[in-house]
């Protein structure tokens, strides 16, 4: 029975403790005007940064087909690279089609014949470049806007 008093008296006492976690003196209102990023929506900014982030490692992608294209253009490479940039693209592809419908229907116009050239048994090598080039610059122009 002194057990279960010393079990009981121990869950209250937790419960008691964890329920002042979290809790301050200040209203939620007056901690989020001290808040660094003053933003209605602190998802917009959380999304905003996956974006760029994901943009970012696209570019990266494409700059490393680049390299590969101007040395000595492996066509095993040039089809993981693109199947690379393919999955880093696919991560936040929802996110820019929801939020920015005119750029994703604008960078989805190169980047997936490039996606799909890359994939070509037979490559265009300058066709890859062309539209490495293209995606490349709509791709910068497009981070000039999220920021």
């Amino acid at each position: 029975m002194n057990g279960l008093r010393v079990i009981t008296s121990g869950v209250v006492l937790g419960a008691i403790l964890l329920s002042g976690c979290g809790n301050s003196a200040e209203p939620d209102e007056a901690q989020q005007e001290k808040s660094p990023v003053m933003n209605e929506n602190p998802g917009e900014t959380q999304n905003a940064e996956v974006i760029k982030k994901g943009v970012g490692d696209v570019i990266q992608s494409i700059k490393g087909m680049e390299t590969e294209l101007s040395a000595e253009a492996d066509p095993e490479r040039i089809q993981e690279m693109g199947k690379e940039m393919s999955s880093v693209w696919d991560s936040i592809e929802k996110q820019v089609e929801d939020e920015y419908p005119d750029w994703y229907e604008r960078i989805e116009k190169n980047l997936y014949p490039l996606i799909g050239e890359s994939g070509n048994p037979e490559k265009d090598l300058e066709k890859i470049k062309r539209l490495s080039k293209a995606t490349k610059e709509d791709l910068q122009l497009f981070l000039e806007e999220v920021n």
